[in-house]
C-alpha cells in the first residue's frame, strides 16, 4: 500500500491555501489542486509497503518518540518548485525549527533500521497544487502572494496510505502516534 508520513495542518492554515488557490486560478494557473482535508506537512514518503511492515513501523516510530516535545511551527510564504522555466508545484512555506530538524531525524533514523533511505534534504512546506498549465509572464502574477505568518501546533504525526484515482488521491488515515499519548491505529 502506498503510504506516507506527515503532520497535520490546522484550519486557518487550510482556508489560507484555499485562498491562494482562489487567487491562482483566477490568475490563469491550472493544477491538481490540494483538497482542504488532504493538506498536511509532509515528513517522509515510504512508497508501497506491505500492511504488515506498515503496522511494525508504526509501533517503533510511536516507541521512538515517546515523550517528544510539543511544538509548533510557522507557516508563511507562498513559492513553488521549478522543472527548468516551468513552475512543477506551489507550496505554502515551513519555517524550519530544531524540533521540526529533530522529529525529522528522529523518524529518519528509525526508518532507517527498517530499510528504507532517504538521500533529499528535508525541506518542510506543504503542497497545494502540483502545475498542468500556466499563463504567459507566470512569475510576475505570483509577486504579491502573501498572508499572515499562521502558527501549527504539532504533538503527534500520522502514518496515511494513499489511493490514487482519476479525481486525484484519496488519504487515509492509518496511524497517529501522539507523543504523550502513544499510538492509535485507524480503521
Amino acid at each position: 500500500m502506498r503510504t506516507f508520513i506527515a503532520i497535520d495542518v490546522n484550519d486557518e492554515v487550510k482556508k489560507q491555501a484555499s485562498e491562494v488557490i482562489e487567487k491562482l486560478m483566477r490568475r490563469g494557473f491550472g493544477a491538481t489542486w490540494v483538497s482542504e482535508e488532504n493538506m498536511h506537512l509532509t515528513l517522509f514518503f515510504l512508497g508501497n509497503v506491505e500492511e504488515q511492515k506498515i503496522a511494525e513501523i508504526a509501533e517503533h516510530l510511536c516507541r521512538r518518540v515517546r515523550g517528544f516535545p510539543s511544538f509548533s511551527f510557522t507557516v508563511k510564504g507562498f513559492g513553488f518548485f521549478r522543472r527548468g522555466r516551468s513552475p512543477r508545484v506551489f507550496w505554502l512555506g515551513v519555517e524550519n525549527t530544531d524540533r521540526l530538524n529533530k522529529l525529522y531525524e528522529e523518524l529518519r533514523n528509525e526508518l532507517s533500521h527498517h530499510g528504507f533511505s532517504f538521500e533529499e534534504r528535508f525541506v518542510p512546506h506543504i503542497t497545494i497544487g502540483r502545475v498542468k498549465y500556466y499563463p504567459d509572464k507566470w512569475e510576475k502574477l505570483l509577486g504579491d502572494i502573501d498572508f499572515p505568518p499562521i502558527e501549527v501546533a504539532v504533538d503527534s504525526f500520522k502514518i496515511f496510505s494513499s489511493t490514487l484515482t482519476p479525481t486525484g488521491p484519496i488519504y487515509k488515515v492509518l496511524y497517529e502516534c501522539h507523543f504523550e499519548g502513544g499510538l492509535i491505529k485507524h480503521g
